[in-house]
């Protein structure tokens, strides 16, 4: 029998009361600003957990939230404590796992299982449809429980992967089916936590309305201008150097609906507001700060779904990558903070990008930088007839030596096909001009 765990969980404060002394402390060490994330010591078969330390002893950070949780609801359920603490912990853990676990078993344990029953019985986890139960009573259900669930469920949109959206909408609709019009109300308004200078913006012309609550960016112009996209542009970078979700959705109208020549591209308001802005060479600055703001990892437009999966900023990106090549290393950061695993709108953009520019230095760049940013960019014709240069061939055969295997062999397939992996390349030596045979046999040679 292996020995017994020396970290402290909160099932061992409820056992023993003498361990009060230890989760107060650190509850007082995360109000008072003097807490430290630690790690809990080596100990063979159990892997290490964020912790919090005093005097030898090892709490892991999410139970210290639930005992804090625990212990204000004995007390008399304070929601502005509860958002207070929870809050200085959150910029502690910088929203780990650990601490977005305790608060959705705070709603579950408050809010779900005392209420709703699962209409599936359980037996498959991801379609629960929950209802409420028809026997209880829920008329006495305290205030502070409706808007500390709300709070929790902002903070899924704000900082939780892009999946967390899910399981916020799921809170809200508790929340709502339990009688509150709290949802209702954000749902309006937002949150309320950001200035409404940052949320708004209105003129004769362009109306702006970001709500972070359920992160979404309403945008209408009713003429089109250079200035009018100025102001769109303002509105968009300065809601993202704010405390606005990462993945959200825009919605977008005006007059005119352009898009760019992509086939393939979904033709949403983002993809026209982008390519209607960059129109105008003077805000290609605005465009591409909008753009950088907007890139994250595993964060997503919300509105966008299946095949056409889209990072924030996709069409900013795409719309200067066609404008200038110039841009072309804008594309390389992006394309290396693609998701390779759900993202391949990039393989509908790549074909009209070559056979715009060509293949050159920066553009040769982007294309290996694609072919790694999603699991198989697709064969092109294009691509074959815009290499057959020996300028373009040696610059690739330079660019071998830092490809990986598996790199490499996606380059290859992008750009010759079948013959490139199963025959290593012999129809295209074979049918290259003879100046070029020694490039192409280096270039699929091991």
């Amino acid at each position: 029998m292996g020995r017994a765990r020396k970290y402290l969980i909160f099932e061992d404060v409820r056992e023993n009361l003498v361990l009060r002394p230890v989760f107060d402390a650190c509850v007082n060490m995360v109000m008072d600003g003097s807490a430290r994330i630690s790690k809990t010591r080596e100990e063979p078969g159990y892997p290490q957990y964020p912790c919090f330390r005093f005097e030898g002893a090892e709490v892991l950070v999410g139970d210290v939230l639930r005992y804090f949780l625990f212990e204000l609801a004995v007390a008399g359920f304070n929601c502005e404590r509860a958002i207070d603490f929870s809050e200085r912990l959150r910029k502690l853990t910088g929203f780990s796992h650990e601490f977005r676990f305790t608060l959705e078993q705070w709603v579950n344990r408050c809010l779900r299982d005392p209420y709703f029953y699962d209409k599936n019985d359980g037996k498959d986890r991801l379609r629960q449809e929950w209802a409420l139960k028809p026997d209880e009573a829920h008329d006495f259900i305290p205030e502070g429980f409706y808007r500390f669930a709300c709070y929790i469920a902002v903070c899924l949109m704000k900082y939780g992967p892009s999946y967390a959206s899910s399981a916020a909408n799921e809170i809200f609709g508790f929340v709502t089916a339990l009688g509150s019009d709290l949802p209702k109300k954000m749902k309006r308004h937002g949150s309320g936590d950001l200035p409404r200078d940052v949320t708004e913006y209105k003129d004769a012309e362009v109306s702006c309305y970001a709500n972070d609550a359920f992160a979404t960016v309403k945008i209408a112009l009713k003429a089109e201008s250079e200035e009018n996209y100025a102001k769109v542009l303002g509105f968009l970078c300065r809601l993202l150097e704010h405390d606005f979700p990462r993945s959200y959705a825009i919605a977008f109208r005006s007059p005119e609906k352009n898009f760019l020549p992509v086939g393939g591209l979904p033709k949403k308001g983002v993809h026209q507001l982008f390519a209607n802005a960059a129109r105008y060479p003077a805000l290609y600055g605005e465009i591409e700060n909008y753009a950088r703001l907007a890139m994250r990892e595993y964060e997503w437009y919300n509105d966008l779904e299946g095949e056409n999966c889209a990072m924030p900023g996709t069409f900013a990106v795409f719309a200067l990558g066609l404008c200038d090549i110039m841009f072309a290393p804008l594309l390389c950061d992006y394309l290396e903070l693609c998701d390779e695993e759900h993202s391949g709108i990039q393989g509908k953009f790549i074909p009209v990008y070559i056979e715009k520019f060509g293949f050159t230095a920066d553009t040769l760049s982007v294309f290996i930088t694609a072919a790694d940013s999603m699991q198989e960019l697709p064969h092109h014709k294009a691509y074959a007839a815009a290499a057959a240069d020996g300028e373009i061939l040696r610059s690739l055969l330079a660019a071998k030596k830092d490809c990986g295997k598996n790199k490499w062999q996606a380059v290859l397939y992008a750009l010759w096909g079948d013959d490139a992996i199963r025959a290593k390349g012999a129809k295209t030596v074979k049918a290259a001009a003879p100046a070029l045979k020694p490039l192409y046999e280096k270039i699929f040679g091991d």
